[in-house]
């Protein structure tokens, strides 16, 4: 066998690429569409590359099974990239084009590594972003052709306009086309975040259609910017299901992404606001195929984030070390909001109870939405250890090779009644959960505790009602709905509603409450030991402990771990506990009186 015939059955290899150097993907032209695939690969100096586009797009689960020509040589690539690069391909000229399945030596972990952190350069600098959603559907023309008709609706955002719309079969099968087209799996990629808000210009393209950015960005501002909530009490079941759900793609995978890009786009950078840990709480619904790109696929957007990209690594050693730098330099707890305590799919990952996945999170955070040092500590809601962050660095610490957290803080009470769990915004409105049983059921609780902290009837009315409110006002009941985004406003101390004087008031008050997910939404209603009523996670259990944690703006539940010393603990998650949220446990620490509790967290 001769060396050519040798090196065409290894297949094409990649020589390394020099320093600042990148590859771009000749497409050669091709008359027709399911014609054999003919590509180059050339090497280029980020700084003298000639014109090139970059495909955005989804890899897929299947396997590399679709065989081109890559430089004369067979290269396997998935299903997906096949069907763009037909679509894309030119009948008459060569198309030049960054595609990182083929560019970047996906084997090669060292060249990964000085790859990725060049993307924010090479997105920055392509003269088009194409987002391929992949090949047409029986209803995908549809939807691109119904996208600017329903945004000239959605400003309309009268009730009666959209009761007229929706009582049409062909416009609810239209939006039903919509609800496909935004849950393709293209728009639930992390990587699609940095090469869409980067691109000088972006275009969407579905099978032989395509459509601009712009008019993507135009219908999600204009739906977002609506009050659909109110009109559900007037739809019928079906009607209700389509608004719900198309709402919840939009906000779930569209929403921040279109606003990321405007701000770039208005600013010539990304936003002081958006800090990586804002970034990663905005795009957590977003999937990975390697669990290390939950945080790399996010880099591209800051110019100074001081993560080194590795990916020599395991995806537990890079989840550990970045939460700890964090942890560190916040000088606080803020990154503890990740701690929802919600039942996650197994940990695949094996990460200490303290390090979050940076996945999907459905129940709300108690603490505060975002907080950043930049605007300053009235953006948080409690202050259960107080507003001072500047502690000593030293109380938090690390040991056992970083898989153990000390915090100092204060153990408080322990769980003693656990109630069963309220049931999600979308389980209420959509599945028609009754949420009336589990209310009574917690009420129950509540007016039977034989615990004396909380007084007369009167008090424990108004202390169960703040507790399962977390001492919220909610909008469209104490302020105005629909009024953007405002910080969480605190229930004052005389309020409407808190307690309900009537059974009016009352069913005024569930009524709001089912509208709006709130805290309160996955979570459940306990009684500690001390009779204190608190909302806990749904993962709590009788015999938790509830303690303040130095630096952290709410109480957190900790489970202690079996066959260890006392103060070995998992965290279970954040917690609001009625008439602790704003330091009054810990004032004995604060005023140096006592050292407090030792908690090691694993």
């Amino acid at each position: 066998m001769s060396p050519s015939q040798k090196r065409r059955r290894r297949g094409f290899e990649y020589n390394p690429l020099q320093f600042n150097s990148f590859r771009l993907l000749e497409l050669i032209s091709g008359h027709s569409l399911y014609a054999d695939i003919h590509c180059r690969l050339r090497d280029y100096q980020l700084d003298s590359a000639p014109p090139y586009e970059a495909l955005s797009y989804t890899w897929g689960d299947e396997k590399s099974a679709c065989r081109i020509s890559l430089d004369g040589l067979p290269f396997h690539i998935r299903p997906n990239l096949r069907d763009a690069l037909r679509r894309l391909r030119q009948p008459r000229s060569t198309r030049i084009i960054w595609i990182d399945a083929i560019c970047i030596d996906q084997n090669s972990a060292d060249e990964k590594s000085v790859q990725v952190p060049l993307m924010r350069k090479i997105y920055t600098r392509a003269e088009r972003v194409i987002a391929w959603l992949g090949e047409e559907t029986f209803d995908s023309g549809m939807a691109l052709d119904f996208i600017p008709y329903l945004t000239e609706v959605a400003k309309f955002d009268t009730e009666s306009i959209w009761l007229f719309y929706l009582e049409n079969y062909g416009f609810l099968r239209r939006m039903m086309s919509l609800v496909h087209l935004f849950s393709r799996p293209w728009w639930q990629r992390m990587w699609i975040i940095q090469e869409v808000a980067l691109a000088p210009d972006v275009l969407v393209v579905c099978g032989s259609r395509h459509i601009r950015w712009s008019t993507f960005h135009v219908f999600i501002i204009a739906w977002m910017d609506v009050g659909h909530m109110s009109h559900y009490r007037n739809l019928s079941r079906l009607q209700i299901t389509a608004l719900r759900t198309l709402g919840m793609l939009v906000s779930g995978f569209s929403e921040a992404l279109a606003r990321l890009r405007l701000a770039i786009r208005t600013n010539s950078s990304v936003p002081q606001s958006f800090e990586l840990s804002n970034l990663l709480w905005s795009f957590k619904y977003r999937s990975v195929t390697n669990p290390r790109d939950k945080i790399y696929g996010l880099l591209g957007l800051l110019s100074d984030h001081g993560v080194q990209v590795n990916y020599s690594k395991s995806p537990k050693e890079i989840y550990v070390s970045f939460f700890s730098s964090c942890l560190l330099e916040d000088r606080g707890l803020d990154w503890f909001r990740w701690m929802t305590g919600e039942c996650y799919e197994p940990n695949k990952l094996c990460l200490p109870s303290w390090v979050p996945d940076f996945g999907p999170r459905a129940i709300t955070p108690i603490s505060s939405f975002l907080p950043n040092p930049v605007r300053g500590e009235t953006q948080r809601v409690f202050f259960a250890a107080r507003q001072d962050r500047s502690r000593p660095l030293s109380t938090i610490q690390f040991e056992d090779d970083h898989r153990t957290l000390i915090l100092r803080g204060r153990s408080f009470d322990v769980v003693s009644q656990c109630g069963r769990i309220f049931p999600f915004s979308d389980d209420i409105v959509l599945g028609g959960r009754a949420t009336e049983p589990i209310l009574s059921h917690w009420k129950k609780m509540a007016m039977d505790t034989q615990l004396k902290t909380y007084q007369s009837r009167t008090d424990r009315e108004n202390a169960f009602w703040r507790t399962i409110l977390t001492d919220r006002q909610i909008e469209g009941l104490h302020f105005k709905e629909n009024a953007g985004w405002n910080p969480a406003q605190r229930l004052l101390p005389e309020i409407q509603y808190i307690p309900p004087k009537n059974a009016k008031e009352e069913q005024e008050l569930l009524q709001a409450m089912e509208n709006r997910q709130l805290c309160l939404n996955g979570r459940r209603f306990c009684i500690t030991r001390k009779g204190r009523f608190c909302l806990l996670p749904p993962t709590a259990s009788k015999g938790d402990l509830i303690c303040i944690l130095l630096g952290g703006e709410v109480p957190y539940v900790l489970r202690r771990i079996d066959n260890q010393s006392q103060d070995y603990y998992t965290m279970v998650g954040e917690c609001y506990v009625h008439g602790i949220m704003d330091g009054e446990a810990i004032s004995d620490i604060l005023e140096r009186k006592d050292v407090g509790d030792i908690f090691r967290l694993q």
